[in-house]
């Protein structure tokens, strides 16, 4: 079992346009603001049709400023960042790859999963604002972004890695079905999440100490003293 599953395209396109909408708000609201300073306040703002004052160059500045954020955080950045989200749920680990200037791959051992919680947001159904939070012994892990399908087919895998059942196997992706903000391998030629599995096969061995894996029997501090007299 072995699939790679992505950010939902969806997501993105809705902040696009949340951002958007209220980057046009600001910029109304500010030149509202400007305009009643004309003309509540024309010692500030004496004539607008020469060379602009102090205060109504403060207030274009600003809006200049909210129109260049948005082109290169939502236009240019967002689309990177949503690209780089790519999580793979084998039958022994999940791998998380994100990042846009520097890539963080996260390894965890679904035998070490102990806990795992959906948290899904009004309206994720359009917006895909649907989380999976993954706790284990030592560490966390959180899957952003994720369709509903997505996210349901993961909990599916964890609910029955908890309750020790053999995994369900995920539906497959046919070629016609696949994203194309969702590519297999990274276009930038970094490690694409089969390649990662790959790299890290030789550190499969390791395991992570799980609560069902301890033994039933604790060491008591009594038998510690009982061994150390004895020595």
């Amino acid at each position: 079992m072995t699939k790679t599953y992505c950010s939902d395209p969806r997501g993105r396109k809705f902040l696009s346009a949340f951002a958007f909408l209220m980057t046009l708000v600001v910029i109304f609201l500010l030149n509202v603001l400007r305009l009643y300073v004309a003309e509540k306040f024309p010692q500030y703002l004496p004539d607008m049709s020469r060379v602009k004052s102090l205060p109504e160059r403060v207030i274009l500045g600003i809006m200049l400023a909210l129109l260049i954020i948005y082109v290169i955080f939502i236009v240019i950045l967002l689309p990177m960042w949503y690209k780089s989200i790519k999580y793979t749920v084998t039958d022994k680990e999940i791998i998380s790859r994100t990042g846009l200037f520097s890539r963080t791959y996260r390894i965890m051992k679904l035998s070490a999963v102990q806990h795992a919680a959906l948290v899904t947001m009004p309206l994720s159904g359009f917006t895909c604002f649907n989380f999976i939070s993954i706790g284990a012994l030592g560490g966390n892990l959180m899957l952003m972004f994720l369709s509903r399908k997505d996210c349901s087919e993961i909990m599916d895998i964890l609910g029955a890695v908890l309750d020790g059942k053999t995994p369900p196997q995920p539906a497959t992706l046919s070629e016609n079905d696949i994203e194309e903000d969702c590519p297999s391998v990274s276009e930038n030629g970094l490690f694409s999440s089969e390649e990662l599995i790959d790299i890290v096969r030789d550190f499969s061995g390791y395991k992570q100490l799980s609560f069902t894996d301890g033994s039933a029997v604790q060491l008591s501090f009594d038998e510690i003293e009982e061994g150390t007299d004895k020595q």
